[in-house]
């Protein structure tokens, strides 16, 4: 049995009475059926970051219209960016991990602690390892081909100095 509906009366400032008009959400073409999906789209987000895969969908979407605005851009352009496509994959992936890492805990103990850390790190080291592959090559296949050989010196530096201490 369907869930008993329940009028409600709202009074919206003008810009935002424009706004809903224009606003254009799959199935609702009505300003009952938008502010019914408004609430769902709510509910959704505020419910669906207790699991990763719920959390991943929510970020993925959070990025799609900017992710498809640049891919629009670069096919019309003729141009392709591997850096803006790894950290397209990977932000979704990270930002889901953390935002579900704690399942519905309110609190954490020094173990889950220490597990969020690992992920978070293990994520982490994952970029650098894909940024640095880009980096064999003085050519990356980025928009600017020396974006990634322009910035490797100082990260090598580090990675140096890093070596020398750890072998010390």
């Amino acid at each position: 049995m369907p869930n008993k509906t329940v009028p409600v009366s709202v009074r919206l400032p003008e810009d935002d009475a424009h706004f809903l008009a224009r606003l254009t959400l799959e199935g609702a073409e009505t300003a009952s059926e938008k502010l019914r999906a408004l609430i769902s789209d709510a509910r959704r987000r505020q419910h669906g970051t207790e699991e990763y895969p719920a959390a991943l969908k929510l970020a993925q979407e959070s990025m799609a219209p900017t992710l498809r605005i640049i891919r629009n851009s670069e096919r019309g352009h003729g141009m392709h960016s591997e850096l803006i496509s790894r950290l397209g994959e990977w932000l979704p992936d990270c930002m889901a991990y953390l935002v579900a890492s704690n399942g519905a805990a309110t609190d954490l103990d020094d173990e889950e602690l220490k597990d969020i850390e690992r992920g978070l790190a293990e994520r982490v080291f994952v970029l650098i390892q894909s940024i640095l592959q880009m980096g064999v090559t003085r050519r990356s296949p980025c928009y600017d081909p020396s974006v990634i050989d322009e910035r490797l010196d100082p990260v090598m530096d580090l990675a140096g100095v890093i070596a020398r201490t750890r072998s010390s």
